[in-house]
């Protein structure tokens, strides 16, 4: 609920400050570099530009963008929502859901965001701490953020949380070979197995070098 200067938990009390014209929920810390990276007005504004065509690149011209975004549609929209995008970035996936909430830990992505797409509900926030209540939602998406997150069970244990029985997830990443260097970039197996430990059904696709994958809550 709303409260001087902020947000105030009716829960527990707690209070959580406005940055940015955005509610400060960001509990954690992100990867020091990309955190520093990803606040400056310049990547965000020029983001899009990669993003439609980094799919097409990565996958070797075997999966378009639009393709893509039909992936995901096609896997969350017969949910019925609510629909959550974890590191909407610009809020590509967000508008392609039709709306509903994004988060991202990035003042400089929510902004652009946000003129691009005025329909969502955007927060300053983790994919490690949602700041969302068991089963809030019928669909979860994931861009490349996975990639991004300091602690990847974690996001996947809070994506199992905040989704309703049937639920269902959406995640597109750079595979690679685990934790090393600026991203964390697992293997299509290693990541299945990391969803199924958190609860879900997980099944999915190498395309090029990257993995599509599918996650319910059964």
């Amino acid at each position: 609920m709303e409260a001087p200067g902020g947000l105030l938990c009716p829960r527990c009390g707690a209070r959580y400050p406005r940055r940015w014209g955005f509610p400060d929920l960001r509990l954690g810390r992100g990867r020091p570099l990309l955190t520093l990276v990803n606040a400056l007005p310049p990547v965000a504004l020029g983001y899009e530009l990669w993003r439609v065509r980094s799919t097409g690149l990565l996958s070797g011209g075997r999966l378009s963008f639009g393709e893509e975004l039909e992936a995901l549609t096609s896997w969350l929209l017969p949910t019925g929502g609510p629909f959550l995008d974890v590191g909407t970035g610009t809020g590509v996936y967000l508008r392609a859901l039709g709306g509903e909430v994004g988060i991202d830990p990035s003042p400089a992505f929510l902004k652009v965001a946000r003129r691009r797409f005025p329909q969502g509900v955007y927060l300053l926030a983790r994919a490690e701490a949602l700041p969302f209540p068991d089963g809030a939602f019928s669909g979860v998406a994931f861009g490349p953020t996975w990639n991004e997150v300091e602690d990847p069970e974690a996001a996947a244990r809070e994506a199992f949380r905040v989704l309703r029985r049937g639920g269902r997830l959406f995640a597109l990443l750079l595979l690679g070979e685990g934790r090393g260097g600026l991203l964390y970039r697992p293997g299509l197996e290693g990541f299945l197995g990391l969803l199924r430990g958190a609860g879900f059904r997980a099944f999915g696709k190498r395309v090029g070098r990257i993995g599509l994958v599918r996650g319910e809550v059964v």
